[in-house]
């Protein structure tokens, strides 16, 4: 069997709803970031094979296949092939398992795996009625950011309340643990904190491709090279002054993910090929793992898939040199940490192990793009460490999780 090897890649920054990238369309900065990983790793565009994209809302500019007509869009000769992939939150990291799988299957030289988001520029979808060909009565407008690209809502799915607001499951998690709303900001607190570091060192500069922003009436043109959401002025005082959001009782804006628009890309090849192109590879691909859970406590499920990830990699847990935890909200991220002691024999994550760029709370989470950015974040990560494993772990609306395991090949 081959091994599956990450060459290396880039993102783009994440922007705001509305902010630096929301003119951009959306498989245009999909396509821009896969060619700027080509570039930025070495790979001749010629050389892909294949492509498997994240996107939890294509519908709009997507038009269903956005790997595809982005790879197109951007360049990329006929002959490289594209599927997309939606899994939610964990959408790209599963494409990425996807393509590991391939490679080391045999059937797959060199792939990428990528992901993309516009929250900006989700459009509207005009649903039909049970009849054929046209609609009748009154016509059902959804906002597909909102939906995920779903349709109506499904009875039997309704009677269980599994469409429950992301937020929500949230709050379940943090009365689950009696976490406090103390503690949650603290943990949105730290993010943003780590993730200024990255920023100002210059060691998210290593992952990011600036993106050139045309001119406008109003402003000159510019380089966008910074994630927006990190903030300089963030203080416990001002987290503990902002309200709760409706239908709960801690979380705020500040401890939840931002509406995010953005696209990460890395490329992925076997040893046979790496050796072939002269590459050295920044990190081999060991193992992966799927769980779920009930809908209601979404944002836990990670806690029984990184522990399956790390068995099936026949590693303990003191192996794991850096942990990715996902933050689709503080609270979430702490009811993992919280769990996780009980799936691993009372091990405990150190914090000086634990996502020490800052998440997805500070850093912003395109859901699409999120997964490939933590392969990337992590993969340079261990290379800047000179350490060896690594494991990500994200939670998935509906209930589920994706996690993996990577290894520094130049570990000493």
């Amino acid at each position: 069997m081959s091994e599956a090897y990450v060459l290396g890649g880039v993102r783009t920054p994440f922007a705001r709803y509305g902010g630096s990238l929301s003119h951009i369309r959306t498989d245009d900065l999909l396509g821009m970031t896969m060619k700027g990983a080509c570039q930025r790793v070495g790979v001749d565009l010629d050389q892909v094979e294949d492509i498997v994209a994240g996107c939890v809302n294509p519908a709009h500019e997507g038009m269903g296949d956005i790997a595809r007509w982005a790879a197109l869009a951007a360049g990329f000769p006929d002959s490289v092939a594209g599927a997309t992939l939606n899994r939610f939150c964990g959408s790209s990291l599963s494409a990425t398992v996807n393509i590991s799988h391939a490679i080391k299957a045999g059937d797959l030289g060199v792939g990428i795996a990528c992901g993309v988001e516009s929250m900006s520029r989700s459009g509207w979808a005009l649903i039909k009625g049970d009849a054929p060909f046209s609609p009748r009565g009154p016509v059902f407008m959804l906002d597909t950011m909102w939906a995920g690209a779903g349709g109506p809502p499904n009875s039997a799915l309704l009677a269980r309340n599994a469409y429950i607001a992301m937020i929500e499951t949230a709050q379940n998690v943090a009365d689950r643990y009696g976490l406090t709303r103390e503690e949650i900001d603290a943990f949105a607190l730290r993010s943003q904190q780590h993730a200024k570091a990255a920023r100002d060192s210059g060691r998210f500069a290593k992952e990011i491709l600036p993106v050139t922003i045309a001119a406008t009436k109003k402003a000159p043109d510019r380089l966008f090279e910074h994630d927006e959401f990190i903030r300089d002025d963030v203080t416990a005082e001002r987290l503990a002054a902002l309200p709760a959001q409706p239908g709960t009782t801690d979380m705020t804006a500040a401890n939840s993910t931002p509406l995010t628009d953005g696209a990460s890309a890395i490329v992925l090849a076997s040893g046979e090929k790496a050796a072939e192109l002269g590459m050295e590879p920044l990190a081999r691909v060991v193992s992966s793992a799927v769980y779920g859970i009930d809908p209601l406590i979404m944002g836990l499920a990670p806690a029984w898939a990184i522990p399956l990830a790390i068995h099936r990699a026949a590693l303990t847990p003191e192996q794991i040199d850096v942990w990715e935890v996902h933050e689709a909200f503080s609270a979430q991220a702490l009811g993992v940490l919280r769990e996780l002691p009980n799936q691993l024999d009372g091990f405990t994550v150190p914090d000086d192990k634990l996502t020490p760029n800052g998440g997805a709370v500070a850093i912003g989470h395109p859901f699409g793009a999120t997964g490939t950015r933590y392969v990337l974040t992590l993969a340079i990560e261990l290379r800047e460490r000179h350490a060896r494993y690594g494991v990500i772990g994200v939670c998935i609306g509906s209930g589920q999780g994706v996690a993996i395991v990577l290894e520094n090949p130049n570990a000493h």
